[in-house]
């Protein structure tokens, strides 16, 4: 582990040398901080399956939702493409698409810096509470590199309320 002004920091994960500016598909996961459950529920499905488990959103939820959905409201080289709440974490696929009409080209960690610090903010209002952590500071991302892959991450996302309600057993 390396020291960065005499402490103890973990390393990044992102690739490095690549631009997270630059156009992509990127697929993300952001938890809560200590995997809190705070944004809803997952009600189960019916026995034969007929009826999937599926997520009921909390107040806190819904924010998220509300806040994911409009970040290209605030960035315009921002392209959102499918996402899930789950109780205590999120999953999202993005896509960053400059041109030339853009002038400020944002990337992946500015889009999430928003995106917690928007939610934050309208949850903690929602609480009545002062800066309570929402959400772990690290975020996963995994950068898309063909059609296959995104449309696997795309049925897992879809997916994954049912594989969460079985790792809850």
């Amino acid at each position: 582990m390396e020291k960065f002004r005499n402490k103890y920091r973990i390393p990044s994960t992102r690739l490095k040398g690549f631009d997270y500016s630059q156009n992509g598909i990127y697929f993300i996961t952001i938890n809560t901080n200590n995997h809190q459950p705070i944004f809803g529920d997952i009600i189960n499905g019916s026995v034969d399956n007929i009826f999937p488990p599926k997520m009921i959103l909390s107040d806190a939820g819904k924010i998220v939702s509300d806040c994911w959905y409009d970040l290209p409201n605030h960035y315009p080289n921002l392209i959102l493409d499918e996402f899930i709440i789950m109780p205590d974490h999120i999953h999202g696929i993005i896509t960053i698409e400059n041109n030339s009409d853009i002038k400020t080209k944002h990337g992946l960690s500015e889009f999430i810096r928003a995106f917690k610090s928007f939610s934050s903010r309208r949850i903690n209002e929602l609480r009545k509470t002062k800066k309570p952590d929402i959400w772990q500071q690290r975020f996963y991302d995994r950068i898309v590199r063909s059609n296959r892959e995104l449309n696997n991450i795309r049925l897992y996302i879809k997916n994954n309320p049912v594989k969460y309600n079985k790792n809850a057993i």
